[in-house]
């Protein structure tokens, strides 16, 4: 349509996952409205894709997902208007009971969507931040000593140095405990008084006359939180427990300040002590086996990923790698696996989206190719996926092979994402890094080709007539 109605879109979405009354709560991704519902069996998947403006649904990770594309947030704001339930707020206990029959990977996918998800603005405003500086640095504009960069290094800075406050926010709304309890634990997490560079430094601490914390005599590993992930999250899950533990065991007169002190005299040592070094253990072996895989396996390892990307997206599992790529940001200072891939498969989308709208003699389809494509660059690939790629078949082939061919390229290379950005033409700001503009070509060349090998395989698969069966799109 012309210019979406949200409010119409809205209320026919909500109706066909089954009402109102239906939903447990909402939340929204890049593209998608994410609906938890609790009757899987009162929504209607046709009648959802049918609704003008939607482009696909994909029932995947114990979710009804809706794909609109990048405007998904205008319907997102009409479907809460209507008194439906962001993400996390729901306590209701049917819905709870109904999340014990889920798959355990339809849990798992459910718990890191909502965790990473809604962290991803200010990750990608951060990261963005930082690398245009690098690009005006490099340019002469400005220097690292200016006070201007000063200033706006400040949203870099913030954005990741404080990233436990994010992570157990979001977390807290899926483990369903105190936010501000568990914030309160990330706070322990990053103040100053833990970072071993400082620490000995700071105001009263210097005066104890110690080196090192400890909890009735047992030594607190010196370990910096800031900018980590794993570590909080396994916090705030274990003290979701703690939490309910302590709430259930006082009685009503004293719950209000017992239960809280409680949990955090429990939550600060075994966070400090155990979750948060075992937690920190387990990032820097994901982080160092991504590394591995990228050196070990190169461009094969990024080039079989990109090739899947596809069908990741197109089955909705790939809500896994965002926590991946974050890890390994955090530990190595780049991704050299998964966003390479996924520049690779927008760009695959892209020009297999441009080539089957260039196969079309039809004006609407030519245009709706075209669009999708140019949205596929800019880093948003499901309208060219869903809208083009699989119900041609052809795109949707076309666009696995370009998207493998890119990949390999990248990964042969050594190419690597230093920032969270699109992966997209948007994102080059965020290739800058130690390897200077060499990483630059690189990631430019693998967008000219997974785009190009994209292009002709589905320009070629288009003009041979081969039929191709994609699961679950019919003949």
């Amino acid at each position: 349509m012309a210019k979406k109605d949200y409010r119409a879109l809205a209320e026919a979405a909500v109706e066909g996952v089954g009402g109102k009354d239906n939903v447990a709560f909402v939340m929204h991704c890049a593209t998608r409205l994410r609906f938890q519902l609790r009757d899987d069996s009162l929504a209607d998947v046709e009648a959802l894709k049918a609704i003008p403006g939607v482009i696909s649904v994909i029932v995947q990770n114990g979710q009804h997902q809706v794909v609109i594309g990048p405007d998904v947030s205008k319907a997102y704001d009409e479907v809460l208007a209507m008194g439906v339930a962001a993400g996390g707020e729901t306590d209701d206990p049917q819905t709870a009971a109904e999340d014990k029959d889920k798959s355990p990977m339809d849990r798992f996918f459910e718990v890191v969507s909502g965790i990473f998800t809604p962290a991803v603005p200010v990750l990608m405003a951060s990261g963005m931040v930082c690398a245009l500086l690098t690009i005006l640095e490099l340019c002469g504009v400005t220097s690292a000593t200016s006070p201007t960069y000063y200033v706006f290094n400040l949203i870099y800075k913030a954005g990741f140095y404080y990233l436990p406050f994010f992570m157990a926010y979001s977390a807290s709304q899926k483990f369903k405990c105190n936010p501000f309890l568990a914030m309160l634990l990330a706070g322990v997490m990053v103040h100053p008084y833990l970072v071993p560079d400082l620490r000995v430094n700071i105001g009263d601490f210097q005066a104890l006359g110690v080196e090192n914390l400890s909890v009735f005599g047992i030594p607190v590993p010196a370990v910096s939180y800031a900018q980590t992930v794993l570590p909080v999250v396994l916090g705030v899950w274990i003290q979701s427990y703690v939490e309910k533990f302590m709430n259930k065991i006082f009685p009503d007169i004293v719950r209000a300040f017992m239960a809280p002190t409680c949990t955090m005299l429990v939550m600060t040592p075994l966070m400090l002590m155990a979750v948060g070094p075992l937690g920190t253990w387990v990032a820097d072996i994901l982080g160092g086996g991504i590394t591995w895989m990228g050196d070990t396996l190169g461009g094969f390892a990024v080039g079989i990923i990109a090739a899947l990307t596809p069908i990741m997206i197109a089955t909705g599992t790939h809500s896994f790698a965002f926590p991946i790529i974050l890890t390994s940001i955090m530990t190595n200072g780049f991704d050299q696996l998964l966003m390479p891939s996924m520049l690779a498969e927008n760009l695959a989308m892209a020009g297999a989206a441009m080539a089957i709208a260039l196969t079309r003699t039809d004006k609407a389809d030519r245009g709706a190719g075209s669009s999708a494509s140019l949205s596929a660059i800019l880093g948003i690939s499901e309208p060219a996926l869903y809208g083009v790629n699989l119900p041609s078949k052809h795109g949707f082939l076309g666009s696995i092979i370009g998207s493998g061919i890119g990949g390999l390229f990248a990964g042969l290379f050594g190419f690597r994402f230093y920032m969270i950005a699109s992966s997209s033409v948007v994102g080059i700001p965020a290739m800058f890094g130690d390897l200077g503009i060499k990483n630059v070509i690189v990631g430019c060349l693998t967008i000219v080709i997974s785009f190009v090998a994209s292009f002709v395989a589905t320009w070629a698969l288009a003009k041979s007539g081969l039929k191709v069966k994609v699961p679950g799109q019919g003949k």
